[in-house]
């Protein structure tokens, strides 16, 4: 592990170095965290929506003033490189908050319900959205900053209270997110944090006061949450795993689809939910394309993230490093080619280092064709048309993102709507995580909900239908009813919705008759 356990402290450790980054105290009792974030929700869910975005704007600005201790901490606890923390963490991160600060108010305004139906013109309703209470986040360790302060964002806006419990193995990073909104006032209790491993999640999901959890991780903890929630009827959004797809049709532009792949493929080492995992190339380009990939895999500068040089870091532990190479050999095993990688690096360091890597051939049924690696692997494979193509996109339980690749954006349009997954990129990958109104979630094993856009902030609120009826008007499906009343009923049934209306008009015209006097009574 990259976080050692000791004297009730959580001590996590640079994955690159192994030196020790720092300590925090393991959180033995959640429920006083969920009690002060009720008591600050209770206020804060009737704040105005100017006081929610000016909090937010405050929040932006001390992420700014504090951006180079907040991307050293995440470099020091990943070993991701540093460009990469100001890019994927605080750019990313910092461009959803703007947005929802400057949107919540427009998107979660009241609705007007039109009724349409002729017999409740005289009624007036509107669907308003209200906030859910305090909403549990658990993150990962890959993106230990951005995504816990994307999701926190999107809670407060919409009114609720926070209770962040950030990865074990990033601690440090994740505690920034409570300490910013700290920092720019919010209220005691707003944003609580809670630090451990498991059980301190488990804690989380089953304390008493939380509404909703916000989870983003493997897919395998994602069930045992899901599950641990159903049980108390309290609603999840998962943010699961992926194997993303990359299509590189024949009339792509090479150059830019390999430094794609090279990016998608590779960056954060590879321990990325929307990384590119499996590459597939027309039969025509993938000779070429192949070439040029692993080329451009060796000449990525390997080492500690903390060198603004280096372009790939270790992976996040030991163990992990494990698995990946446990999933490669298999499918060497199984008759895969390494074009290039497949190996530790020497870079002089003592980390958990791997060198990106590029397979071809090999058994489809092997591991690496079904498991998420999350390591910097990639599989490059040929097709002969976009049937195949897409098929092989499909052939996978994961459904979070996918790219096409083709100078015809009509045609990759066509492609996007027969692939299933929640994001379909075309000649770009993953770059949407930072636009506000865009929508991020997966299907099938990749998750369930959405966070971010409207959808984000649909997700922690309750919508709830307030109806206006001046009582006037009288009802005439209320009692008693009469023989003449269900003459009526079925008149009108066949007037507004059959294809007989005249008839229908003359043959239930008592009926029709009774009910507009009751309808007319005041």
């Amino acid at each position: 592990m990259n976080t050692l356990v000791a004297e009730g402290q959580l001590r996590p450790i640079n994955p690159a170095t192994l030196a020790p980054v720092g300590a925090v105290p393991v959180t033995l009792d959640v429920a006083p965290v969920v009690s002060g974030a009720l008591a600050a929700q209770e206020t804060w869910g009737r704040s105005s929506f100017e006081e929610r975005r000016d909090l937010l704007l405050r929040v932006l600005r001390v992420v700014l003033a504090r951006k180079d201790e907040i991307a050293a901490t995440i470099t020091a606890e990943t070993g991701k490189p540093l460009v990469e923390a100001y890019t994927t963490e605080l750019l990313l991160g910092i461009e959803q908050l703007a947005w929802v600060a400057r949107n919540a108010e427009h998107v979660l305004a009241p609705e007007r319900v039109r009724h349409g139906i002729p017999y409740l013109a005289h009624k007036r309703a509107h669907a308003v959205y209200e906030p859910l209470g305090v909403v549990g986040v658990i993150s990962p360790w890959n993106f230990p900053f951005a995504i816990p302060l994307t999701q926190t964002a999107t809670s407060v806006a919409a009114g609720n209270a926070v209770v962040a419990k950030p990865s074990e193995l990033t601690p440090l990073s994740g505690a920034w997110v409570a300490d910013v909104f700290a920092e720019a006032g919010a209220p005691d209790g707003l944003v609580g944090v809670v630090q451990g491993a498991a059980e301190t999640g488990e804690a989380l999901v089953g304390t008493s006061g939380i509404a909703k959890l916000i989870f983003t991780g493997s897919a395998a903890t994602g069930r045992k949450i899901a599950a641990a929630a159903g049980a108390l009827l309290r609603p999840v959004t998962l943010e699961l795993g992926g194997k993303d797809p990359m299509l590189v049709l024949d009339d792509a532009n090479l150059e830019r689809a390999v430094e794609g792949a090279a990016w998608g493929s590779f960056a954060n080492c590879g321990q990325v939910c929307v990384g590119m995992e499996r590459i597939y190339v027309a039969r025509n380009l993938h000779a070429r394309f192949v070439h040029a990939l692993a080329g451009r895999a060796r000449r990525l500068r390997i080492g500690r993230g903390d060198d603004p040089d280096v372009e790939l870091g270790p992976l996040i532990t030991e163990q992990h490093r494990s698995k990946v190479e446990d999933v490669v050999a298999e499918a060497l095993e199984r008759g895969a080619e390494a074009v290039t990688g497949a190996r530790r690096p020497d870079v002089g360091l003592p980390g958990w280092f791997y060198e990106p890597t590029v397979l071809v051939g090999g058994d489809p049924e092997a591991r690496i064709e079904r498991e998420e690696v999350f390591g910097p692997v990639v599989t490059v494979q040929p097709f002969d048309d976009a049937d195949e193509a897409v098929a092989l996109a499909n052939a996978s339980s994961f459904g979070l993102g996918a790219s096409v690749w083709t100078r015809d954006v009509s045609r990759a349009r066509a492609l996007a709507s027969r692939i299933e997954a929640g994001m379909v990129w075309t000649n770009d990958l993953g770059y949407s995580y930072g636009v506000g109104p865009a929508p991020w979630g997966g299907r099938k094993d990749s998750g369930l909900g959405r966070t971010h856009s409207r959808h984000g902030l649909y997700d922690v609120s309750h919508v709830k239908l307030v109806d206006s009826d001046r009582g006037r008007v009288a009802v005439p499906w209320w009692y008693p009813y009469r023989s003449r009343a269900l003459d009526g009923f079925q008149g009108v049934l066949e007037v507004l919705h059959g294809d007989r209306k005249l008839r229908a008009l003359w043959t239930h015209r008592r009926g029709l008759g009774h009910l507009a006097r009751r309808y007319a009574r005041r």
